[in-house]
């Protein structure tokens, strides 16, 4: 059975044609997260304490991240919320800001949702606005060309605190740290210079620590003044395994140690087909493409992967033009964005990565919120039953080929190698 959304969806494999059933390590969770999580806020990694950020009078803001994330926010924001409440920060010095990157904006009831009622009724909570030019700061330029423009709300405030979860990432490496204010709280303009850097130097990041992109994440940050982050690390049933605050550098490198051993998967060989399940990652396939990259590294060159995803709210919510972009090869879509033709950058250079990860497979599609015709623009060939999928890519690619499951594409980091 492969994770489909809150369902499942059968497969049957052939034992003599399967390497084996891969995804996140079982782990058991800390006793008490919220024990856990105040003594770290109290023992910081690499910076000062909250006692000595906060204090009377400051004006304190709060990155957290969106409903695409498994990120235990409510936990985190109960404690963090009435730590800061006992250093003598008030209600209305607080703003607690989705860092949504460029998704669409989270609704009330997933903000109570996400937050909690009581924290949405008595705090502030905004959306982040990526693409409204008067509700960001430009604050010059990082390498690459790639301006900075950064959330205003955030930056008004004293103390600036980044919450994430950390898990393999295609773009970062991983997530969490710095991550939370490039794309999070950035501008359209800076999420689209940071997307298109990204595509140009290392399209398919999973698991590398140290890329372009993840630099680019730390310089923004640096730039911006990112004072305290909390980040978890979540078993795979999503309780709480350990917490990591601090500088968002140092804390961060600390919890990918972490992520590492849960999220990391020896491979004995490569698949001659890959079926890969994209969850936790299936709301829009703007969300799901991590299927792609992680069967992308599991996956043999000339070799077939089997995407399976319900992505209930299609292609994407808020980039409609990426479906058209996806239609073109990579060197199209490079040539489109040299001549500046794509009015969307960042869902042009997305486009780019999924193209350049695409283009070595057969890849076919199992999701009812993907239509037949945008599958076709994928270069995807779509089907109903995974089992249908599989059969196809058996005759193209002989009955004999051996395969490979992943069961949580969306956070699975393969690693070829005799363990």
């Amino acid at each position: 059975m492969l994770p489909y959304g809150q369902d499942t969806v059968p497969i049957r494999v052939d034992k003599k044609q399967l390497i084996g059933v891969f995804g996140p390590l079982e782990a058991a969770g800390v006793p008490d997260p919220t024990d856990k999580l105040a003594r770290c806020i109290t023992n910081p990694v690499g910076c000062k304490g909250l006692e000595t950020l906060i204090s009377v009078g400051k004006k304190v803001a709060i990155a957290v991240n969106d409903n695409t994330r498994v990120t235990p926010v409510r936990m985190v924001l109960a404690v963090l919320l009435e730590k800061m409440k006992s250093l003598g920060v008030k209600r209305e010095h607080v703003t607690i800001v989705v860092a949504l990157g460029t998704h669409r904006p989270m609704t009330d009831q997933e903000m109570k949702e996400k937050c909690g009622p009581e924290v949405a009724e008595e705090y502030e909570i905004v959306n982040h606005e990526w693409d409204d030019p008067s509700s960001l700061r430009s604050l010059g330029k990082l390498s690459g060309d790639v301006p900075i423009y950064i959330n205003k709300r955030f930056m008004e405030a004293d103390v600036r605190i980044g919450v994430g979860n950390i898990i393999p990432h295609f773009t970062a490496g991983w997530s969490g740290g710095s991550k939370i204010l490039l794309p999070g709280l950035a501008g359209e303009e800076t999420v689209a210079g940071m997307h298109y850097y990204g595509a140009k130097t290392i399209p398919n990041a999973v698991g590398k620590d140290v890329n372009p992109p993840r630099t680019l994440m730390n310089n923004f940050a640096k730039k911006v003044g990112l004072h305290f982050v909390i980040n978890t690390v979540l078993t795979r049933s999503g309780t709480v395994h350990s917490v990591h605050c601090g500088d968002f550098i140092q804390a961060h490198r600390e919890g990918v140690e972490n992520s590492r051993r849960l999220y990391s998967v020896q491979i004995p060989r490569l698949a001659d087909i890959t079926i890969a399940s994209s969850y936790p990652a299936d709301i829009e396939f703007w969300q799901a493409e991590k299927g792609l990259y992680s069967a992308d590294l599991s996956t043999r060159k000339g070799g077939g992967i089997l995407l399976v995803t319900p992505c209930p709210e299609g292609i994407s919510a808020t980039h409609k033009a990426w479906v058209d972009l996806l239609a073109y090869n990579s060197k199209e879509l490079e040539e489109k964005i040299k001549r500046k033709e794509p009015e969307d950058i960042t869902a042009a250079s997305l486009a780019l990565c999924v193209a350049k990860t695409r283009e070595p497979y057969t890849v076919c599609l199992v999701s009812e919120g993907i239509s037949d015709k945008e599958a076709e623009k994928l270069h995807f060939h779509k089907f109903d039953d995974p089992q249908e999928g599989l059969n196809y890519l058996d005759e193209k690619l002989g009955r004999d080929s051996k395969k490979l499951v992943l069961t949580h594409g969306g956070e699975t980091f393969p690693i070829l190698g005799s363990g």
